[in-house]
Protein backbone atom coordinates (compact mmCIF):
# COMPACT_ATOMS: atom_id res chain seq x y z
CA UNK A 1 0.00 0.00 0.00
CA UNK A 2 1.68 3.40 -0.67
CA UNK A 3 -0.31 4.88 2.73
CA UNK A 4 -2.63 4.03 5.52
CA UNK A 5 -6.09 4.85 4.94
CA UNK A 6 -6.79 4.71 9.20
CA UNK A 7 -3.66 8.16 8.59
CA UNK A 8 -6.80 9.59 6.74
CA UNK A 9 -9.13 12.79 8.12
CA UNK A 10 -11.54 14.75 6.50
CA UNK A 11 -10.39 17.90 4.90
CA UNK A 12 -10.09 21.11 6.62
CA UNK A 13 -7.41 24.09 6.53
CA UNK A 14 -4.01 23.56 7.56
CA UNK A 15 -3.60 24.97 10.99
CA UNK A 16 -0.95 27.99 11.77
CA UNK A 17 -0.64 28.29 7.94
CA UNK A 18 0.43 31.91 8.64
CA UNK A 19 -1.57 33.06 4.98
CA UNK A 20 -5.14 32.11 5.36
CA UNK A 21 -7.02 32.95 2.40
CA UNK A 22 -9.14 36.57 2.72
CA UNK A 23 -13.23 37.01 1.87
CA UNK A 24 -12.97 40.10 -0.20
CA UNK A 25 -15.93 42.06 -0.88
CA UNK A 26 -17.08 42.83 -5.12
CA UNK A 27 -16.44 46.32 -4.34
CA UNK A 28 -12.86 45.35 -3.66
CA UNK A 29 -12.13 43.43 -6.43
CA UNK A 30 -13.57 45.94 -8.60
CA UNK A 31 -11.49 48.12 -7.54
CA UNK A 32 -8.34 45.91 -7.60
CA UNK A 33 -9.18 45.05 -11.83
CA UNK A 34 -10.32 48.95 -12.66
CA UNK A 35 -14.00 47.18 -12.77
CA UNK A 36 -12.47 44.20 -14.42
CA UNK A 37 -11.21 46.13 -17.58
CA UNK A 38 -10.04 44.78 -20.74
CA UNK A 39 -7.24 46.47 -20.43
CA UNK A 40 -6.43 44.03 -17.33
CA UNK A 41 -7.76 40.69 -19.15
CA UNK A 42 -4.97 38.33 -19.11
CA UNK A 43 -6.92 35.26 -20.24
CA UNK A 44 -9.53 32.36 -19.57
CA UNK A 45 -9.89 29.31 -17.60
CA UNK A 46 -11.92 26.26 -17.83
CA UNK A 47 -14.39 27.93 -15.46
CA UNK A 48 -14.23 31.85 -16.73
CA UNK A 49 -12.03 34.49 -17.09
CA UNK A 50 -9.21 36.11 -15.34
CA UNK A 51 -7.54 39.73 -14.60
CA UNK A 52 -4.50 41.01 -13.51
CA UNK A 53 -4.89 43.44 -10.76
CA UNK A 54 -2.97 44.66 -7.90
CA UNK A 55 -4.11 44.54 -4.35
CA UNK A 56 -3.74 47.75 -1.63
CA UNK A 57 0.04 46.34 0.03
CA UNK A 58 0.75 46.41 -3.78
CA UNK A 59 1.12 42.98 -4.36
CA UNK A 60 0.31 41.91 -7.89
CA UNK A 61 -2.61 39.08 -8.50
CA UNK A 62 -4.58 37.31 -10.53
CA UNK A 63 -8.53 37.52 -9.93
CA UNK A 64 -10.19 34.25 -11.61
CA UNK A 65 -13.79 35.02 -12.22
CA UNK A 66 -16.39 32.07 -12.28
CA UNK A 67 -19.94 32.66 -13.34
CA UNK A 68 -22.83 30.02 -12.21
CA UNK A 69 -24.61 30.03 -14.88
CA UNK A 70 -23.58 26.42 -15.41
CA UNK A 71 -23.22 24.22 -12.20
CA UNK A 72 -20.38 22.90 -13.98
CA UNK A 73 -18.67 25.48 -13.46
CA UNK A 74 -19.59 26.26 -9.72
CA UNK A 75 -18.85 22.80 -8.98
CA UNK A 76 -15.56 22.84 -10.62
CA UNK A 77 -14.79 27.04 -9.23
CA UNK A 78 -15.37 25.68 -5.40
CA UNK A 79 -12.93 23.05 -6.09
CA UNK A 80 -10.94 25.68 -6.62
CA UNK A 81 -11.56 27.26 -3.68
CA UNK A 82 -11.41 24.68 -1.20
CA UNK A 83 -7.85 22.75 -2.26
CA UNK A 84 -6.47 26.70 -1.94
CA UNK A 85 -8.26 26.66 1.59
CA UNK A 86 -6.95 23.05 2.05
CA UNK A 87 -3.55 22.96 0.95
CA UNK A 88 -0.59 24.26 3.31
CA UNK A 89 2.08 26.87 2.05
CA UNK A 90 4.38 26.06 -0.27
CA UNK A 91 6.55 27.94 -2.97
CA UNK A 92 5.46 25.54 -5.50
CA UNK A 93 1.81 25.36 -5.17
CA UNK A 94 -0.31 29.09 -6.35
CA UNK A 95 -1.60 29.35 -2.84
CA UNK A 96 -5.27 31.27 -2.89
CA UNK A 97 -4.67 34.68 -1.65
CA UNK A 98 -8.59 35.27 -1.27
CA UNK A 99 -11.99 34.89 -2.42
CA UNK A 100 -15.54 36.08 -2.96
CA UNK A 101 -18.65 34.76 -3.06
CA UNK A 102 -22.01 36.65 -4.03
CA UNK A 103 -25.22 35.39 -5.61
CA UNK A 104 -24.28 34.32 -8.74
CA UNK A 105 -20.19 34.11 -9.15
CA UNK A 106 -17.18 33.09 -7.70
CA UNK A 107 -13.80 35.31 -7.64
CA UNK A 108 -10.92 33.93 -6.55
CA UNK A 109 -7.31 35.77 -5.77
CA UNK A 110 -4.11 34.70 -6.61
CA UNK A 111 -0.98 35.94 -6.83
CA UNK A 112 0.44 36.59 -10.53
CA UNK A 113 2.68 34.58 -12.12
CA UNK A 114 4.71 36.86 -14.46
CA UNK A 115 5.59 34.36 -16.94
CA UNK A 116 2.13 32.55 -17.66
CA UNK A 117 2.23 28.91 -18.51
CA UNK A 118 5.22 26.53 -19.59
CA UNK A 119 2.68 25.60 -22.00
CA UNK A 120 2.50 29.20 -23.27
CA UNK A 121 6.60 28.91 -23.60
CA UNK A 122 6.50 25.21 -24.91
CA UNK A 123 4.08 25.96 -27.54
CA UNK A 124 2.28 29.28 -28.07
CA UNK A 125 5.44 32.00 -27.76
CA UNK A 126 3.74 34.51 -30.59
CA UNK A 127 6.78 36.65 -30.10
CA UNK A 128 9.23 34.18 -31.47
CA UNK A 129 11.97 36.60 -30.68
CA UNK A 130 11.54 35.17 -27.14
CA UNK A 131 13.79 33.48 -25.96
CA UNK A 132 13.05 29.75 -25.27
CA UNK A 133 13.61 28.02 -22.39
CA UNK A 134 17.22 26.62 -22.12
CA UNK A 135 17.90 23.17 -20.41
CA UNK A 136 19.23 24.80 -16.94
CA UNK A 137 15.62 26.59 -16.66
CA UNK A 138 13.63 23.44 -17.98
CA UNK A 139 15.52 20.65 -14.98
CA UNK A 140 14.41 23.52 -12.43
CA UNK A 141 10.61 23.69 -13.63
CA UNK A 142 10.89 19.86 -13.64
CA UNK A 143 12.35 19.71 -10.35
CA UNK A 144 10.01 22.49 -8.79
CA UNK A 145 7.24 20.87 -10.75
CA UNK A 146 7.81 17.32 -8.73
CA UNK A 147 8.45 19.45 -5.50
CA UNK A 148 5.05 21.11 -5.67
CA UNK A 149 3.66 17.91 -6.76
CA UNK A 150 5.00 16.26 -3.83
CA UNK A 151 3.78 18.66 -1.34
CA UNK A 152 -0.09 18.25 -2.19
CA UNK A 153 0.36 14.27 -2.15
CA UNK A 154 1.38 14.96 1.60
CA UNK A 155 -0.56 17.19 3.16
CA UNK A 156 -0.46 15.10 6.34
CA UNK A 157 -4.22 13.81 7.06
CA UNK A 158 -5.25 14.31 3.61
CA UNK A 159 -4.04 13.64 -0.06
CA UNK A 160 -4.35 15.80 -2.20
CA UNK A 161 -4.86 14.74 -6.24
CA UNK A 162 -4.68 16.71 -9.08
CA UNK A 163 -5.86 15.10 -11.88
CA UNK A 164 -4.92 17.94 -14.11
CA UNK A 165 -0.76 17.67 -14.55
CA UNK A 166 0.28 19.61 -17.54
CA UNK A 167 1.86 22.03 -19.06
CA UNK A 168 -1.38 24.62 -18.72
CA UNK A 169 -1.42 23.71 -14.90
CA UNK A 170 2.23 24.90 -14.40
CA UNK A 171 2.83 28.85 -14.08
CA UNK A 172 5.81 30.32 -14.04
CA UNK A 173 6.84 32.84 -11.50
CA UNK A 174 9.33 35.81 -11.91
CA UNK A 175 12.19 33.56 -11.78
CA UNK A 176 10.77 30.90 -14.29
CA UNK A 177 10.48 28.53 -10.87
CA UNK A 178 7.03 26.34 -11.23
CA UNK A 179 4.09 26.75 -9.42
CA UNK A 180 1.13 24.25 -9.69
CA UNK A 181 -2.10 25.51 -10.50
CA UNK A 182 -5.65 24.91 -11.83
CA UNK A 183 -7.36 22.68 -9.22
CA UNK A 184 -10.43 22.48 -10.69
CA UNK A 185 -10.08 18.97 -10.83
CA UNK A 186 -8.25 18.39 -7.88
CA UNK A 187 -10.11 15.77 -5.22
CA UNK A 188 -8.94 15.87 -1.68
CA UNK A 189 -8.65 12.39 -0.37
CA UNK A 190 -9.85 11.69 3.32
CA UNK A 191 -11.32 9.13 5.13
CA UNK A 192 -14.95 10.08 3.87
CA UNK A 193 -13.83 8.92 -0.06
CA UNK A 194 -10.88 7.04 0.20
CA UNK A 195 -11.10 3.10 0.07
CA UNK A 196 -8.30 0.55 -0.43
CA UNK A 197 -8.84 -2.41 -2.51
CA UNK A 198 -7.84 -3.88 -5.86
CA UNK A 199 -7.86 -2.21 -8.99
CA UNK A 200 -7.98 -4.25 -12.36
CA UNK A 201 -8.30 -3.34 -16.09
CA UNK A 202 -7.69 -5.33 -18.84
CA UNK A 203 -4.46 -5.73 -20.50
CA UNK A 204 -4.11 -4.39 -23.87
CA UNK A 205 -1.96 -4.84 -26.84
CA UNK A 206 -0.47 -1.68 -28.32
CA UNK A 207 -2.06 -1.40 -31.89
CA UNK A 208 -0.52 -1.31 -35.03
CA UNK A 209 -1.94 -0.91 -38.50
CA UNK A 210 -1.35 -3.33 -41.08
CA UNK A 211 -1.61 -4.42 -44.77
CA UNK A 212 -4.85 -5.45 -46.04
CA UNK A 213 -3.14 -8.32 -47.03
CA UNK A 214 -2.33 -9.31 -43.17
CA UNK A 215 -5.27 -8.93 -41.96
CA UNK A 216 -7.12 -11.79 -42.52
CA UNK A 217 -4.20 -13.96 -40.86
CA UNK A 218 -3.95 -11.47 -38.17
CA UNK A 219 -8.03 -11.68 -37.65
CA UNK A 220 -7.39 -15.67 -37.23
CA UNK A 221 -4.48 -14.98 -34.80
CA UNK A 222 -6.91 -12.51 -32.63
CA UNK A 223 -9.10 -15.49 -32.16
CA UNK A 224 -7.04 -17.43 -29.75
CA UNK A 225 -6.14 -14.14 -28.06
CA UNK A 226 -7.43 -14.78 -24.27
CA UNK A 227 -8.03 -11.43 -22.61
CA UNK A 228 -5.86 -10.75 -19.21
CA UNK A 229 -6.20 -8.19 -16.77
CA UNK A 230 -3.66 -6.10 -14.84
CA UNK A 231 -4.27 -6.43 -10.93
CA UNK A 232 -2.69 -3.53 -9.14
CA UNK A 233 -3.46 -2.79 -4.79
CA UNK A 234 -3.90 1.19 -3.43
CA UNK A 235 -6.19 3.21 -1.77
CA UNK A 236 -8.23 5.11 -4.36
CA UNK A 237 -11.28 7.47 -5.00
CA UNK A 238 -13.80 5.60 -7.23
CA UNK A 239 -15.12 8.78 -9.08
CA UNK A 240 -17.00 6.19 -11.69
CA UNK A 241 -15.34 7.41 -15.07
CA UNK A 242 -11.83 8.93 -15.71
CA UNK A 243 -12.03 13.01 -15.97
CA UNK A 244 -8.37 15.08 -17.33
CA UNK A 245 -6.94 15.06 -20.39
CA UNK A 246 -6.71 11.70 -22.52
CA UNK A 247 -3.05 12.27 -23.08
CA UNK A 248 -2.06 12.07 -18.93
CA UNK A 249 -4.98 10.03 -17.48
CA UNK A 250 -3.21 6.68 -16.49
CA UNK A 251 -4.03 3.66 -17.91
CA UNK A 252 -5.65 1.70 -14.69
CA UNK A 253 -8.05 5.29 -14.10
CA UNK A 254 -9.00 5.64 -17.85
CA UNK A 255 -10.40 2.40 -17.56
CA UNK A 256 -12.09 2.03 -14.05
CA UNK A 257 -12.54 5.20 -13.06
CA UNK A 258 -10.77 4.46 -9.66
CA UNK A 259 -8.10 7.49 -8.61
CA UNK A 260 -4.92 6.96 -7.02
CA UNK A 261 -2.03 9.48 -6.79
CA UNK A 262 0.14 7.11 -9.37
CA UNK A 263 -2.41 9.05 -11.93
CA UNK A 264 -0.67 12.29 -11.55
CA UNK A 265 3.04 10.20 -11.61
CA UNK A 266 1.74 8.84 -14.65
CA UNK A 267 0.72 12.86 -15.69
CA UNK A 268 4.14 13.88 -14.36
CA UNK A 269 5.87 11.50 -16.58
CA UNK A 270 3.76 12.71 -19.42
CA UNK A 271 4.77 16.43 -18.72
CA UNK A 272 8.66 16.08 -17.88
CA UNK A 273 8.61 14.04 -21.98
CA UNK A 274 7.09 17.60 -23.10
CA UNK A 275 9.38 19.58 -20.88
CA UNK A 276 12.24 17.52 -23.17
CA UNK A 277 11.15 17.44 -26.22
CA UNK A 278 8.82 20.89 -26.32
CA UNK A 279 6.12 18.65 -27.95
CA UNK A 280 2.96 17.60 -26.30
CA UNK A 281 2.70 13.75 -25.85
CA UNK A 282 -0.35 13.58 -28.44
CA UNK A 283 2.50 14.42 -30.99
CA UNK A 284 5.21 12.11 -29.43
CA UNK A 285 2.43 9.20 -29.45
CA UNK A 286 1.38 9.83 -33.04
CA UNK A 287 5.19 10.08 -34.16
CA UNK A 288 5.89 6.79 -32.31
CA UNK A 289 2.19 4.87 -33.97
CA UNK A 290 3.59 6.22 -37.21
CA UNK A 291 6.79 4.07 -36.57
CA UNK A 292 4.22 1.19 -35.96
CA UNK A 293 5.71 1.50 -31.68
CA UNK A 294 4.56 2.15 -28.93
CA UNK A 295 6.06 5.35 -27.26
CA UNK A 296 8.23 3.44 -25.39
CA UNK A 297 9.84 1.54 -27.95
CA UNK A 298 10.16 4.70 -29.87
CA UNK A 299 12.39 6.44 -27.28
CA UNK A 300 14.10 2.83 -26.45
CA UNK A 301 15.35 3.00 -30.42
CA UNK A 302 16.94 6.47 -29.77
CA UNK A 303 18.56 5.34 -27.01
CA UNK A 304 19.76 1.84 -28.43
CA UNK A 305 21.34 4.05 -31.68
CA UNK A 306 22.46 6.87 -29.67
CA UNK A 307 20.28 9.43 -31.48
CA UNK A 308 18.57 10.34 -28.14
CA UNK A 309 19.25 14.05 -29.19
CA UNK A 310 16.10 13.37 -31.48
CA UNK A 311 13.91 13.58 -29.01
CA UNK A 312 15.06 16.82 -27.71
CA UNK A 313 13.51 20.25 -28.68
CA UNK A 314 14.98 21.38 -31.55
CA UNK A 315 15.02 25.19 -29.55
CA UNK A 316 18.01 23.59 -27.56
CA UNK A 317 20.32 23.69 -30.42
CA UNK A 318 21.88 20.03 -28.80
CA UNK A 319 22.88 22.27 -25.15
CA UNK A 320 21.68 19.97 -22.63
CA UNK A 321 25.09 19.88 -20.92
CA UNK A 322 25.80 15.95 -21.45
CA UNK A 323 23.89 12.85 -22.89
CA UNK A 324 24.35 10.70 -19.76
CA UNK A 325 22.46 13.39 -17.70
CA UNK A 326 19.72 13.74 -20.16
CA UNK A 327 19.25 10.10 -20.75
CA UNK A 328 19.09 9.81 -16.95
CA UNK A 329 15.90 12.55 -17.25
CA UNK A 330 14.45 10.58 -20.25
CA UNK A 331 14.39 7.16 -18.17
CA UNK A 332 12.53 8.72 -15.16
CA UNK A 333 9.87 10.17 -17.42
CA UNK A 334 9.46 6.84 -18.71
CA UNK A 335 9.45 5.36 -15.38
CA UNK A 336 6.83 8.01 -13.84
CA UNK A 337 4.15 7.20 -16.92
CA UNK A 338 4.85 3.30 -17.10
CA UNK A 339 1.74 1.67 -17.99
CA UNK A 340 1.82 -0.53 -14.72
CA UNK A 341 1.46 1.90 -11.91
CA UNK A 342 3.12 -0.37 -9.63
CA UNK A 343 6.38 0.31 -11.31
CA UNK A 344 5.86 4.04 -10.58
CA UNK A 345 7.96 5.85 -7.67
CA UNK A 346 5.98 8.44 -5.15
CA UNK A 347 6.98 11.67 -6.26
CA UNK A 348 8.62 12.31 -2.87
CA UNK A 349 10.77 10.33 -4.54
CA UNK A 350 11.12 11.39 -7.90
CA UNK A 351 12.07 14.65 -6.12
CA UNK A 352 14.99 12.75 -4.44
CA UNK A 353 16.04 11.40 -8.36
CA UNK A 354 15.61 14.75 -9.56
CA UNK A 355 17.43 16.19 -6.32
CA UNK A 356 20.35 13.88 -7.01
CA UNK A 357 20.61 14.29 -10.76
CA UNK A 358 20.61 18.18 -10.53
CA UNK A 359 21.69 19.04 -7.74
CA UNK A 360 24.70 16.52 -7.08
CA UNK A 361 22.73 15.47 -3.26
CA UNK A 362 22.29 11.90 -1.74
CA UNK A 363 19.23 10.11 -2.92
CA UNK A 364 17.46 7.18 -1.21
CA UNK A 365 18.08 3.51 -1.92
CA UNK A 366 14.74 3.49 -2.90
CA UNK A 367 15.40 6.20 -5.55
CA UNK A 368 18.40 4.68 -6.62
CA UNK A 369 16.53 1.72 -7.82
CA UNK A 370 13.83 3.57 -9.70
CA UNK A 371 16.40 4.44 -12.08
CA UNK A 372 17.98 0.94 -12.65
CA UNK A 373 13.86 -0.54 -12.72
CA UNK A 374 13.79 2.03 -15.48
CA UNK A 375 16.80 0.77 -17.37
CA UNK A 376 15.07 -2.70 -17.49
CA UNK A 377 12.03 -1.72 -18.57
CA UNK A 378 12.65 0.43 -21.29
CA UNK A 379 13.14 -1.29 -24.41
Amino acid sequence: MVFNLRTFSSPESVENDPTPPKSFSLKELQRVTDNFSGNNYVGFFPCGKVYKGRLADGSLVAVFRASYVELGNKKSFETEVQVGSTVSTHPNVLRLRGFCRIKNELLGVYPLMINKTLYYHLVVRPDRSTRPLDWPTRKRIALGAARGLAHLHNQGNVKIMHRDICSSSIFLNEQFEAVIGNFWRALIMHDGNAKEGTIQWPRLKHPVRVSSSSQEEESADSDSYSLTYHLYEDVYVDTTYADGRDDFIAPEYLHTGKCTLRNDVHAFGKLLLELISGKPPAKLDALAYDENLSLEEWIGEFMNKNELGRLFDPNLQGNYVEEEEAEKVVRLALLCAHKDPSVRPEMSEVVEILESQFLQRDSSTRSSLSLSECESTTP
